[in-house]
């Protein structure tokens, strides 16, 4: 498959590619698939172009009947975090916790070091999990984790995980701001129209 370079998508009007039968499609999605399907078509159904991400991940969670809910958040958008925690927390019950968690050192694990003469606290996002698992969140928020470190968070996660930030220190936390920007786009990544 190479959807990413189709120029039709003649999938948004029916055609099926892939050729897979409908039953082989049903089968895919489990009973807790088809809950999040369902309220995330009930989400944009309802809402399409009206509520921000934040808003918009709080009608989620209202949807499936969360209660309890986490924030795994880097240490370089806790300020960030702390809005975010303060706005859940008007719906929910919030835990929220940092990707430094447990200040462990990165010679622990044989880790590259930003800077290698001084000590450096690994991110734990394994521990970050852990911990909202423990604390038996229903759906938990990834809040600006690094690349990799994300994808251990979501791993590890008992909870079903939704990206509220992605991580991009050099353009403001805007990922496609690589794309939308000619600049980026056409000499940093060489890529042509």
């Amino acid at each position: 498959m190479q959807c990413g370079l189709c120029k039709v998508k003649n999938c948004s009007t029916g055609q099926n590619c892939p050729g897979l039968q409908p039953a082989e499609i049903e089968a895919v999605y489990d009973t807790t698939d088809q809950q999040l399907m369902m309220a995330a078509a009930k989400i944009e159904g309802r809402y399409y172009m009206q509520l921000s991400r934040l808003e918009e991940s709080v009608k989620f969670a209202q949807e499936i009947g969360c209660t309890t809910i986490g924030v795994a958040f880097c240490i370089g958008l806790a300020n960030e975090a702390k809005y975010i925690v303060q706005y859940f927390q008007k719906f929910f019950t919030v835990h929220s916790v940092c990707c430094k968690v447990c200040g462990f050192d990165k010679h622990q694990l044989d880790l590259e070091q930003i800077k290698a003469d001084r000590y450096e606290a690994m991110c734990n996002p394994a521990i970050q999990a852990k911990i909202l698992n423990d604390e038996k969140t229903e759906l938990n928020f990834a809040v600006g984790l690094c690349v990799g470190h994300d994808m251990i968070f979501t791993r590890h996660s008992t909870a079903p995980v939704s990206t509220l930030v992605a991580k991009d220190r050099l353009l403001s936390h805007n990922p496609l701001g690589a794309i939308y920007a000619g600049y980026w786009r056409n000499k940093r990544l060489g890529l042509m129209d």
